[in-house]
């Protein structure tokens, strides 16, 4: 290994660093106006404020099927449903904001928002 390949291994992992302490202030500054936001069809079915004590399981069925829902440990995860792919179970748990599990056989989305923040607006909610 030369010094130029040591130099630019040195950069890269000072950068990845950078990135791993702005994501934990990013999600610690959250923490404590999060919600899990369930939608069916488009419309809120339930929301739930997080904490480190909530530790729900909930389960939303309608004519297009079935989901169960784990909420725990600051996060959300579909545990079950009857959903052919189950795309949504295999997803797993998901604690950052913003990022959906959504179930579209049963017209279900889950994300976890800021209360304050504007509705997250695709093809789906």
């Amino acid at each position: 290994m030369k010094k130029g390949d040591f130099i630019i291994a040195l950069v890269v992992i000072i950068m990845m660093a950078f990135v791993g302490i702005g994501y934990l202030i990013y999600i610690n500054s959250m923490d404590n106006n999060r919600y899990v936001n369930i939608y069916v069809e488009r419309k809120l079915y339930k929301s739930i404020k997080l904490d480190e004590t909530v530790d729900l399981i909930i389960e939303v069925t309608t004519e297009h099927g079935y989901n169960k829902i784990h909420i725990h440990d600051n996060g959300v995860e579909v545990i079950e449903a009857d959903c052919p792919n189950k795309d949504d179970v295999r997803q797993g748990f998901v604690k950052m904001p913003g990022f959906p599990i959504i179930c579209v056989p049963n017209r279900l989305k889950i994300i976890i928002e800021d209360k304050t923040a504007e509705p997250i607006n695709d093809a789906v909610s």
